[in-house]
């Protein structure tokens, strides 16, 4: 039986093997009888609680994101999911460790895309575009997670927060390794490459403070204007060819 199958969305199915890592990591420490780790184990591999882990970090994410990470108490995310406090602790150690694995999860789904499409043997301007597309979408369709990942990040102890980061500077290299292959095909500006990846990635991380999902534009097409925008800019084809011309007069 394929356990993965209708638990979430198709952006999110490549996370489900590290959601499955911290499901059977969460709790081992708790049984040394051979017989209940074998029974507890089989219950961690069952599509229900897979189902009830995600669930846990969608409805924890809101409420951290809505009343902040250290306004929102365990009592509060039992409250909303339903169930007793101590059964919660069957998913995750701490609260820090559910922020921890709520960013991780988060980044390393969008970091696997990512990095296969860096990986294919494509044209550059094809690889920015898949790489813009993808990351505007991901992040800009996810604001609670991203709310986290801009506000909270301090919360998580040194070494939780080291991981995270790091893999957000997996982020820049991708992307600066896009702008390398541009420029030396010689389609992109001589502009310094930091500050072309920090634009991009500012431009995307503030839209959890203005962008409406529920609003006329979906996150695809949010995506495809941000490309639009970074890539061609604002100005017509006239406008750019009338400055230009100003420009040589």
């Amino acid at each position: 039986m394929n356990v993965f199958r209708n638990v979430v969305s198709p952006v999110r199915k490549k996370q489900l093997s590290t959601v499955l890592f911290y499901c059977l990591h969460s709790v081992a420490f708790c049984y040394n009888d051979a017989d209940k780790s074998n029974e507890r184990s089989e219950f961690f591999m069952t599509e229900k609680f897979i189902c009830k882990q995600e669930q846990l970090f969608n409805v924890a994410a809101a409420l951290f994101a809505e009343k902040g990470y250290h306004g929102t108490s365990i009592q509060d995310l039992a409250r909303a999911m339903g169930m007793k406090k101590g059964s919660l602790y069957h998913y995750f150690n701490s609260k820090e460790e559910l922020l921890f694995q709520l960013l991780d999860e988060y980044i390393t789904g969008a970091l696997e895309e990512i990095e296969g499409i860096c990986a294919l043997e494509i044209d550059p301007v094809e690889k920015l575009r898949r790489f813009m597309l993808f990351y505007s979408g991901f992040y800009a369709g996810d604001r609670d997670r991203m709310v986290l990942l801009i506000n909270d990040i301090d919360k998580l102890g040194e070494d939780r927060r080291s991981r995270i980061i790091e893999k957000e500077r997996r982020y820049y290299r991708a992307l600066t390794g896009i702008f390398s292959q541009l420029q030396a095909a010689g389609v992109m500006k001589p502009l310094p490459r930091s500050v072309a990846a920090f634009a991009f990635f500012g431009m995307v991380h503030y839209t959890y403070k203005w962008f409406n999902q529920g609003g006329n534009i979906s996150a695809g097409e949010l995506g495809e204007m941000f490309l639009e925008i970074f890539t061609r800019g604002i100005f017509s084809e006239e406008v750019t060819g009338a400055t230009h011309d100003a420009g040589e007069n």
